[in-house]
């Protein structure tokens, strides 16, 4: 991927490769630090690259879709190969690939630690991306025909005709979360969910389709289970390409067993470790943090202790995973990561539960990296990320 802030000796733009991915789904670049993730006005590409690793991405997800009759291992690596691919394609801006991107952060295949509020909310930023592009056709550097060049024009027409139709779709079921930021305050420069929703209305008809309206119906809200959740965060803690980096929840008492003594390939019980661990304090009945504070538990004999121990109001929990794959931090900065939000009685910690950042964001190297300066310290960096974080809200 190119950034048109970072510059060549010639003055083009620089190629990045792969861009940092935040939680809150933006892309940045990870020499400039600044926001590259495509806006209303960029410029489409689909290239002989792009466009060979779009078809494998489709043609991955489906022998995934097909496979149902061979091993699980086996279909989960043919679904991480369609993820893989159309990210490529997506960061190489292939519309296709964008609203795919979409669709499979929507649906779950993508990021599955992420929570369904932070993927909603990615669905709704690739979708947006490509149903309010003002551009009418896409760059090509395989045809050369000006004959054809509207051809392409009526198949990105579709393509954001469909982008526009299943953000339509998903403001008809967004997560709780989301909505008790739109009841809060504003959400992406409109007053209400409606206002919202009327605008991708007008988009859809614009675009020659149809939707129809529900702006005066009742929002369904979607819950999520915490515990498979957080199981889901543990789980790709021990991914080889990207692992999370730590997460916070709140689980209920039930929950909290259903976690801590959960059993399969990857439960705690088999892969807690000085490495990758949990740090659990009591919730009280106010919905605090309980009189003792947070406990580390770094083994199994610990885990195993505190499942007969776990308090009826249940429990805040920080997952911390220091071995995973962290393509941005050495292990010794992220030492000092897990350090800071130790510190002082575990403060980082207990603002972002104040701020009710659990059970929501899963957060990655990506995530501090974007605040380390070239002569900043960590320290610093967590410094700036939390009061990123918590200023959002």
């Amino acid at each position: 991927m190119k950034c048109g802030n970072c510059k060549d000796k010639k003055g083009a733009a620089l190629d990045i490769g792969r861009p940092l991915e935040l939680y809150d789904g933006r892309w940045c670049c990870p020499r400039c630090k600044k926001d590259i993730f495509p806006e209303k006005n960029c410029e489409f590409v689909i290239d002989a690259e792009n466009r060979e690793l779009f078809v494998r991405s489709e043609e991955a997800y489906y022998k995934w879709l097909t496979s149902t009759n061979e091993a699980k291992a086996i279909r989960f690596k043919y679904l991480d190969k369609a993820l893989n691919l159309c990210s490529e394609a997506a960061f190489a801006l292939h519309p296709a690939a964008l609203m795919r991107m979409g669709y499979y952060y929507e649906n779950g295949y993508m990021d599955s630690s992420k929570s369904l509020k932070d993927r909603w909310n990615a669905a709704y930023r690739y979708y947006k991306a490509v149903c309010y592009n003002v551009n009418s056709n896409v760059r090509t550097s395989a045809e050369k025909d000006p004959s054809k060049e509207g051809q392409f024009g009526d198949a990105l027409t579709e393509i954001k005709l469909e982008c526009a139709v299943r953000l339509a779709a998903m403001l008809d079921n967004p997560p709780k979360e989301v909505i008790d930021r739109i009841k809060k305050d504003k959400f992406d420069g409109y007053s209400n969910i409606n206002e919202l929703k009327n605008d991708i209305y007008a988009k859809i008809k614009a675009l020659g389709g149809e939707y129809k309206s529900e702006a005066s119906k009742e929002i369904k809200v979607n819950e999520t289970n915490n515990s498979d959740f957080a199981f889901s965060v543990w789980r790709s803690c021990f991914d080889e390409e990207r692992a999370p980096l730590f997460a916070v929840f709140r689980l209920s008492a039930s929950e909290a067993k259903d976690f801590l003594s959960g059993k399969g390939e990857f439960s705690v019980l088999k892969k807690i470790s000085r490495d990758t661990y949990l740090k659990i304090a009591q919730a009280d009945a106010n919905g605090g943090i309980g009189p003792h504070g947070f406990e580390t538990k770094k083994n199994l004999a610990a885990v195993t202790e505190y499942v007969g121990k776990i308090p009826s109001y249940g429990i805040y929990m920080m997952i911390f995973n220091g071995k995973g794959r962290h393509r941005y931090l050495k292990k010794h900065q992220i030492s000092k990561i897990a350090e800071c939000l130790g510190k002082d009685n575990d403060e980082y910690l207990r603002r972002l539960i104040r701020k009710k950042h659990y059970n929501s964001s899963v957060f990655y190297d990506d995530d501090i990296y974007i605040f380390k300066d070239k002569h900043a310290s960590v320290k610093k960096a967590v410094e700036k990320f939390i009061k990123d974080v918590c200023e959002e809200n």
